[in-house]
C-alpha cells in the first residue's frame, strides 16, 4: 500500500484520538471524581510548592499531608466537584474546590478560582 493510501486510512483515526485526548481537559465531574478519586492515593503538589497527597475513603472520611501538615476529616461531592472539612486545616470550616483536567493533572480550584494545588498521580 502506498504512504498516500495509508495516510488517508489513518488520518481521520489520529485526528480523532488527538480529538478525545483534547476533549479530556477541562472540568471533571463530581461523578468522576467518585470513580476515580475515592479509595485511591492522590499525590502531587500545593500551589506555593509542597509535596502533598490526599485520600478520600468510601465512608466519608478523608486524610491529607502537605508540606509538614498532616489531618483528617471528611469529605462530600459537591454539584461542581467535592468538598472538605478538616480538624485543624481552616479550623475545621467546609470548603467546595472544583477539579480542572489539564493533560494528566488534576488541578484543585479554590472557590476564588486560585489554584489550591494539583494532583499528578492516582494510585
Amino acid at each position: 500500500m502506498r504512504k498516500s493510501a495509508l495516510l488517508v486510512l489513518f488520518l481521520p483515526w489520529l485526528l480523532a484520538a488527538a480529538g478525545v485526548a483534547h476533549a479530556q481537559d477541562g472540568p471533571v465531574s463530581a461523578k468522576e471524581i467518585q470513580d476515580t478519586w475515592v479509595g485511591r492515593d492522590l499525590t502531587g503538589m500545593t500551589a506555593s510548592g509542597h509535596r502533598a497527597s490526599m485520600r478520600l475513603e468510601p465512608d466519608g472520611k478523608a486524610s491529607v499531608s502537605a508540606g509538614s501538615v498532616n489531618d483528617t476529616g471528611v469529605w462530600r461531592l459537591s454539584e461542581g466537584g467535592y468538598c472538605t472539612t478538616w480538624r485543624t486545616i481552616r479550623a475545621g470550616q467546609e470548603r467546595c474546590f472544583t477539579v480542572l483536567r489539564s493533560g494528566n493533572a488534576f488541578k484543585v480550584m479554590n472557590p476564588d478560582g486560585s489554584l489550591s494545588g494539583q494532583f499528578n498521580a492516582i494510585r
